[in-house]
């Protein structure tokens, strides 16, 4: 620790000034919610299901805005569209890095519309991070993890902590080219990224936002010293510099990548084993017909994404819904009700994975992995069965991430139930 540190130098000041900030944003989301701010109470982010909020937004018109937290909220599929879609709308970029009310918004999801096009081209099927050539290639290396991994676990699971993280961490490391040896490293730092898209609109506690940065500064150096590819030119002139300038942006890209779809495609999985098990005699057994998993991941993704929270900034002036936003002004889309919207229905690809590249460039990936995912559960294992209560992490309004998703397999599926010991 340095005497700077010691005696309440710039490193202490900036950490206390960043921890007071996210402590009062927080406050401030609790108490609009207090006050009955349906966008507040879905900031709030407790255990509570948010459909009820969601429904209250959409009732209050096109476009709500809730005074307290100085943001407009949308429930409704064309002002989405506007919104996800208009050039005047941006992420919550670097520009708002000076006085961010979130001040541990994470740096790999908070490029502006221009970076973030370019860094996704980077990560498109066919471009030079991906060894997959289409979404066919991601499901037969997701089969094969998968299978390994079950084959290593007992009859009960934490369906999320034990099989779905550590899927997810391996298909993208292999998929990025990453070296075997650090796969395991991999997997470790993108899980301690976990809470960055939350993030983005709800703050962390100071100890799970610093852990969460401290995890994507070791991803990225890790990405920095295995990921292949063209090394930045070592002479010196405009190649070099261009050399440079391109593993940068390939650095990024696959940083993002990372961070931006890992854990959505957690949850995504998690949520579309529990609307089964939640079935009345609910098992996974229909998911392994032929397009059983497809259909159950795009149902999910359109009724209980994985990305239920959406925010943008208006970087100009601009109408929506009849009113009249000015620069600066916080647009948060409810992605989740827009997706039970009817008129949504036939608007193409679910609203939980827009086109557009925010908030990282990995959509196209999670779907594929989740598929494959939930098809390999379904076959080896068609009586998994709900273990327990699933719990939500605190904090996740964006994601509903579980913290708890504990499941068993029927012992008809090949696999035996362990025995406890009795107490004496």
């Amino acid at each position: 620790m340095t005497s700077e540190t010691l005696n309440g130098g710039a490193p202490a000041r900036d950490t206390a000034r960043r921890a007071r900030r996210n402590q009062l944003t927080r406050a401030a989301q609790w108490f609009a919610g207090i006050e009955d701010d349906p966008y507040g109470l879905l900031l709030r982010a407790g255990d509570e299901d948010p459909y009820p909020y969601e429904e209250r937004v959409r009732a209050l018109g096109p476009l709500y805005h809730s005074t307290l937290l100085d943001t407009w909220v949308t429930a409704d599929p064309a002002v989405a569209r506007q919104v996800l879609g208009h050039p005047a709308f941006e992420g919550p970029g670097p520009a708002d890095a000076a006085d961010d009310p979130l001040p541990y918004r994470s740096p790999a999801l908070t490029p502006d519309r221009a970076d973030a096009a370019r860094l996704g081209a980077l990560t498109a099927f066919g471009g030079p991070l991906l060894r997959a050539g289409d979404p066919a290639s991601v499901e037969r290396r997701t089969d094969a993890s998968a299978r390994t991994l079950l084959a290593g676990l007992g009859p009960r699971f934490d369906l999320a902590e034990d099989f779905a993280r550590p899927l997810v961490g391996r298909v993208l490391a292999a998929e990025l080219g990453l070296p075997e040896a650090v796969h395991g490293d991999f997997v470790r730092h993108l899980s301690g990224c976990r809470h960055a898209l939350d993030g983005l609109l709800c703050p962390q506690t100071h100890t799970v936002a610093e852990a969460g940065e401290a995890a994507e500064r070791s991803l990225a150096a890790l990405l920095a010293e295995a990921l292949p590819g063209a090394e930045a030119g070592a002479e010196a002139g405009a190649d070099a510099d261009r050399a440079d300038a391109d593993r940068a942006d390939v650095l990024r890209a696959a940083l993002a990548l990372a961070v931006g779809c890992a854990e959505p495609t957690v949850v995504l999985l998690s949520h579309a084993v529990g609307r089964l098990l939640d079935e009345p005699g609910g098992r996974l057994g229909p998911a392994a017909r032929p397009d059983g998993a497809a259909a159950a991941i795009a149902s999910t993704l359109r009724e209980a994404p994985p990305v239920r929270l959406r925010t943008r900034i208006a970087r100009e002036a601009v109408t929506l819904a009849g009113h009249e936003l000015p620069a600066g002004a916080h647009v948060t889309v409810l992605v989740a009700a827009v997706g039970r919207d009817p008129r949504a229905a036939a608007d193409g690809p679910p609203p939980g994975l827009p086109a557009d590249p925010y908030p990282g460039p990995g959509a196209h990936l999670v779907g594929a992995v989740a598929r494959a995912a939930l098809r390999v559960l379904a076959e080896t294992r068609p009586g998994l069965r709900a273990a327990g209560g699933t719990v939500v992490r605190p904090r996740s309004p964006v994601l509903r991430a579980p913290a708890l998703r504990p499941v068993a397999a029927d012992p008809a599926d090949g696999t035996e139930e362990e025995t406890l010991p009795c107490a004496s």
